[in-house]
């Protein structure tokens, strides 16, 4: 053969190879720059969905035949299912809807979170890839990565990532995007698992585990709302101890959280106002109705062995007031007080209805 016609094809593949070199030095600056953009995003609050759509999108980027399906399962379930498909991965579909049934390797590989990325060839024609043969086939995918990442709540995801070519000239470059893919999720999921502790921290009291004040007055004002276009009558309650909180009550203050939680029902509000006032809106029929909660609440409170709790031994005032009489959540806590203020015993209730303090509802109406 003519040494000039080698040398020639030699410099023809040299050059071919510094042009795919060049091309994968550009790639691995783009996503250095993304890098920045990317934690941004996440300091921003985008979802974990986001960042597997963008997984996809950089490894569709370096191979355009490539094709994604993302599964998850739930921490409280055994079955696998589409997080949202389309006419191709129906294929994989079930009739039960979006459950999945995973092939031998997948299911294997799904079990091994210290192993978060794995690359198979020749799944078209392997048998641990037997149950998704028709679907490998009819799309002409002959290789798989596969990307296995572990929520902190449990729920397991998987990104099977599939191709037509059989060549392996990117997949440096692939297992890295699903590297670096593997830990933008994992630090996404655990900004949401820390917004979803604020969250539940901002919503309920930390001494009793209920409902904060801020919290109580957004759910309450949606159940007015909803009262108003029912026109059904809400009570508001509140509760309060007669013993001056100290330091050391905590044990004490979350007993009684406990006891009056376990009473009302349980599509009732209740929150801890603090400085010892306990506030439970309650949907009612009648007025009749709130005493009775009412008297639940001090019986269930005053159990045998209740005086060893220091703020259930010197006494509990209630007051009482009703909406639509009160049309403001404001204008109902008012009244509630001045009647707690009004009760003389020990342990009692008073219910304010139009400015004036009554022992009981029957007296309301009385000629």
């Amino acid at each position: 053969m003519d040494s000039h016609l080698v040398e020639h094809d030699e410099i023809h593949l040299l050059r071919s190879r510094l042009d795919e070199l060049e091309k994968e030095c550009d790639q691995f600056k783009k996503l250095n720059a993304e890098h920045t953009k990317r934690l941004l995003s996440i300091a921003e609050g985008r979802s974990v969905a986001f960042f597997w759509e963008e997984i996809l999108k950089r490894c569709q980027g370096i191979s355009a035949e490539t094709y994604g399906v993302l599964l998850i399962k739930d921490a409280d379930k055994d079955e696998w299912s589409l997080v949202s498909h389309d006419q191709t991965s129906a294929q994989l579909l079930r009739s039960e809807g979006h459950i999945v049934v995973l092939p031998k390797s997948l299911a294997t590989f799904s079990k091994s979170p210290s192993c978060p990325i794995r690359k198979e060839s020749n799944i078209d024609q392997s048998s641990e890839w037997s149950l998704w043969q028709v679907f490998l086939t009819s799309n002409g995918f002959s290789r798989a990565f596969m990307l296995n990442v572990h929520e902190l709540k449990g729920a397991t995801y998987l990104m099977v990532v599939f191709q037509k070519t059989t060549s392996q000239q990117h997949d440096g470059l692939m297992e890295l995007v699903l590297n670096d893919g593997a830990k933008l999720i994992q630090a996404a999921g655990l900004r949401e698992n820390s917004d979803q502790i604020l969250l539940e921290k901002g919503h309920y009291d930390p001494k009793t585990g209920l409902l904060s004040s801020f919290s109580f007055e957004n759910n309450f004002s949606m159940v007015l709302k909803d009262s108003r276009r029912h026109f059904s009558r809400v009570a508001l309650i509140s509760l309060k101890f007669r013993a001056k909180l100290e330091p050391g009550d905590d044990k004490n203050l979350k007993e009684l959280a406990r006891i009056i939680q376990s009473t009302i029902r349980d599509n009732d509000l209740v929150a801890y106002y603090g400085d010892g006032e306990f506030v439970m809106g309650i949907r009612i029929r009648h007025m009749k109705d709130a005493e009775i909660v009412t008297e639940k609440l001090l019986k269930a409170i005053r159990f045998p062995g209740s005086e060893s709790n220091r703020l259930i031994a010197e006494g509990i005032c209630i007051g009482m007031a009703y909406y639509p009489e009160h049309s403001t959540l404001d204008d109902l806590h008012r009244a509630t007080l001045y009647a707690s203020s009004s009760v003389a015993t020990d342990f009692g209730y008073r219910i304010e209805f139009h400015g004036v303090i009554y022992a009981t509802s029957s007296e309301f109406y009385t000629f």
